[in-house]
């Protein structure tokens, strides 16, 4: 029989170790779903979204876990209760529970029968769930057994991501050829025109100090999303992550050195076999030659050499991600509301 217990606030101590070793043993399971990331997120940029956390159990063992946040957001007809999987989508790529793939149902019908019961909400919004994952035929299946309503089930966005598996020869293989001969034309062009390339990690005692710069230079290199890289919040969350995780070498900040100059800049989040790109950046005066571009190429490379088989460039479908033969990974969401 699974047991369904309720906690209020982020899990501490035992419960967030066995937190910690699910997320490892969950396939589909990623770095934004465990406790450090939600716990940096809530403390950071989660105040007004009140934390729960639901933790399943059988036979005395921890067989899953499901971050929840609870909003009120107010609307032309009245303030609306929502509850949707802990973690903002600005920031945060994947969303939703973990589990060993075998307990996905277990896991669904018990949290969904509880929140069935519960008359303190108006909306579920189930959103973030990859859709190889299993979570997402999870929750439909077991919403429509508990009679939930389902408002709306959509693709809510897409991850494109980049097969390392054999290593980057073998990557190499499997793009394209124009795609390939594309890449190699860039990088030629950008060291013949611009100067000698040089790809650098910044040291993880120095990353804190060249964040506000990376920030400054995504805003400047993308107005569309200026306001967003500006915000005063934003660059305390990169910050609060780097405190979080470069220790582990889970978050890594490299410069594309251009003729001794910083042309391009990325933030990764490197867990468990997968390198995410988590943000990047160029000198708009070089923009022409691409120099994001032959970061990323490089970094293809690193993340190859280093052992990871999934390439992944997270949240939106920019056409440059195709440029390195990835393909997408969809999100879906589904909407619930009370009957």
């Amino acid at each position: 029989m699974t047991e369904l217990r309720t906690h209020d606030g982020l899990l501490q101590g035992t419960l967030r170790a066995e937190w910690e070793l699910l997320v490892d043993e969950d396939p589909a399971a990623t770095l934004f779903q465990g406790p450090r990331y939600l716990q940096t997120w809530h403390d950071v940029l989660g105040h007004r979204v009140t934390a729960r956390v639901r933790t399943l159990h059988r036979d005395g063992r921890l067989i899953g876990v499901v971050p929840e946040g609870h909003e009120r957001i107010g609307t032309a007809s009245g303030p609306v209760e929502v509850r949707r999987f802990l973690g903002g989508t600005e920031v945060t790529d994947y969303l939703g529970p973990v589990s060993r793939p075998e307990d996905r149902g277990d896991i669904a019908l018990a949290y969904l029968t509880d929140l069935a019961k519960d008359v303190d909400w108006d909306e579920f919004v189930a959103g973030g769930l990859a859709e190889d994952s299993g979570w997402v035929d999870a929750i439909r299946t077991a919403a429509d057994e508990v009679g939930l309503q389902l408002f709306e089930e959509d693709l809510e966005d897409v991850c494109p991501r980049v097969d390392l598996t054999g290593g980057y020869g073998a990557y190499l293989d499997r793009l394209p050829g124009k795609l390939r001969h594309e890449l190699q034309r860039k990088t030629r062009k950008l060291a013949r025109d611009a100067g000698e390339l040089e790809l650098v990690e910044i040291a993880a005692e120095e990353v804190d100090g060249n964040l506000d710069a990376f920030l400054d230079l995504a805003a400047e290199a993308q107005p569309e999303k200026a306001g967003f890289f500006s915000r005063p919040e934003m660059h305390e969350w990169f910050k609060a992550l780097a405190k979080e995780f470069v220790g582990d070498g889970v978050f890594r900040l490299h410069q594309l050195q251009v003729g001794g100059m910083p042309g391009a800049s990325t933030v990764s989040l490197v867990h468990r076999g997968t390198w995410g790109l988590y943000n990047s950046a160029f000198d708009p005066a070089l923009a022409n030659l691409a120099p994001g571009i032959v970061l990323i190429g490089q970094l293809l490379e690193v993340a190859a050499d280093e052992g990871c088989t999934t390439f992944d460039l997270l949240r939106g479908d920019e056409p440059y991600k195709y440029r390195f033969g990835a393909e997408d990974r969809r999100l879906r969401r589904l909407t619930y509301v009370r009957r």
